[in-house]
């Protein structure tokens, strides 16, 4: 796979850059701690695909993360993080990828009370680098955010957010808009239980065989021109197609702190999306997909 990083270096270089800019010469920027995670997945359906075109596979995933924060006022600031990774796929390797990215976030906290919410407007773009050359682009987020104590144990997070992909090929080129919402709840010192969900409505590309002739036409008819060979799987002739869906995601997962800056995190994910506007011989069920992966990571700051 192809090799992405970055340095504290080029960090050092932003943060030359913003203390130049008017107003912010004398601001007290910090640089956030190094967060590195290394994670194992199983993923029911790689494919993305209906039941019975479901792929499974193992996935070893590695990012690392780091950036710093800007005060403009009392009340506001700026957090910029740079971030890289991959992920390895043990069987459908062309779908092992590596990462680059940044994003950026101007955030305005009303008061210095414990209750106090901060809210956020955030950009994120990243760089995606796949065996499959098909899928080789970036990825855009845009959106707001909210996050809010409830208690000393309980945080809500939600966010509306812009979601754009820009493919090699235009089949993976798709835009969409989310919602979602996030409550971590501290147990203890050491353990936190946290529950996610989201909805999102847009495109979405799921890839399948040519095994069924009259399900492959209603691929056809729905996804057209919007159709592809798709070169991350050698194993039979398999057509990547982008189409409209709604999509309900959820998660549940489980984080155990230990010794300074590192935790392990267990989390259960399921995905389910449904088709829109399927064309004759197509029905929304041969279109529908579902996904269940399972994660367990190891996280360290430094």
């Amino acid at each position: 796979m192809r090799r992405a990083g970055i340095t504290r270096r080029g960090l050092c270089a932003a943060a030359v850059a913003l203390a130049s800019v008017p107003g912010l010469a004398n601001a007290e920027i910090e640089f956030t701690a190094v967060r590195v995670e290394a994670a194992y997945t199983s993923d029911s359906n790689v494919t993305r695909g209906p039941t019975g075109e479901a792929l499974k596979d193992h996935i070893l995933g590695l990012r690392a993360t780091s950036g710093l924060l800007v005060p403009v006022s009392t009340r506001t600031r700026a957090v910029f993080q740079g971030f890289a990774g991959g992920e390895k796929f043990s069987t459908y390797t062309g779908l092992s990828h590596n990462f680059i990215g940044a994003q950026g976030d101007f955030q305005f906290r009303p008061s210095a009370e414990f209750s106090s919410a901060t809210y956020a407007v955030f950009l994120r773009s990243t760089a995606e680098y796949y065996e499959s050359n098909l899928r080789d682009g970036y990825r855009h987020v845009y959106g707001v955010s909210v996050l809010k104590p409830l208690t000393d144990r309980l945080q809500l997070f939600g966010a509306l957010a812009g979601n754009v992909s820009d493919g090699k090929s235009v089949v993976f080129d798709t835009h969409s808009t989310s919602l979602r919402g996030n409550l971590d709840w501290r147990v203890s010192r050491w353990d936190t239980v946290y529950l996610g969900g989201e909805y999102r409505i847009g495109e979405s590309v799921s890839t399948a065989s040519r095994d069924d002739p009259i399900k492959t036409l209603g691929r056809v008819n729905t996804a057209t021109p919007y159709i592809i060979q798709d070169d991350a799987f050698t194993d039979t002739t398999r057509d990547a197609y982008r189409i409209k869906t709604n999509t309900l995601l959820f998660t549940l997962g489980y984080n155990r702190a230990f010794g300074v800056g590192q935790s392990l995190d267990l989390s259960w994910r399921r995905i389910q999306a449904t088709a829109q506007d399927a064309v004759s011989p197509a029905t929304t069920s041969d279109l529908n997909y579902s996904i269940n992966q399972f994660s367990l990571a190891y996280l360290v700051r430094f």
